[in-house]
């Protein structure tokens, strides 16, 4: 069960991080393509909501078997409730991971729920207003950061288990 339940978590992992690292250097560079010029709006609508949709279910994938990875390793809940444990090197690490994690939750609701949709219905509607200009530069910034936060997820994830 503990393996099967790692292998899942990290699947998710890399589904999820991988899809950061390949919007960012392959489907917002294609954007930019005269193919693309007068549909770039409509193309990270579709982009969005399809990745967006599979994010959230990989989010609740990585929370119940991040859960049940501990437990398997021999954390009870009552264990987790204790200052001992979140003191531990485990504890502490696994502290940063879940505020890291916390933030990007709140991030990517921003992003998925706001920014991003607003900023492809704007794209369309009025490709060089200004509020389609603050609202691209912050959806972009908020998708960059959700990045670099995973990667710091990604590396907490390897002090738990390597020290």
């Amino acid at each position: 069960m503990y393996h099967l339940s790692v292998f899942i978590h990290i699947l998710a992992a890399i589904f999820w991080i991988g899809g950061m690292l390949f919007t960012s250097a392959v489907l917002v560079p294609v954007s930019r393509h005269k193919l693309l010029k007068k549909k770039k709006g409509a193309f990270f609508t579709l982009i969005g909501k399809k990745f967006s949709r599979i994010s959230w279910v990989l989010f609740i994938v990585l929370i119940i078997t991040g859960v049940t990875n501990l437990l398997a390793r021999g954390y009870p809940f009552s264990a987790l409730i204790t200052a001992g444990f979140w003191n531990s090197y485990l504890g502490s690490k696994l502290f940063i991971k879940l505020c890291l994690f916390g933030a990007v939750l709140i991030i990517s609701g921003i992003h998925d729920f706001y920014a991003g949709p607003k900023a492809a219905q704007l794209i369309d509607e009025q490709p060089d207003g200004p509020k389609t200009k603050r609202m691209q530069k912050l959806s972009s910034w908020l998708g960059r950061f959700n990045l670099v936060l995973g990667l710091g997820i990604l590396y907490y994830a390897m002090r738990l288990l390597r020290g």
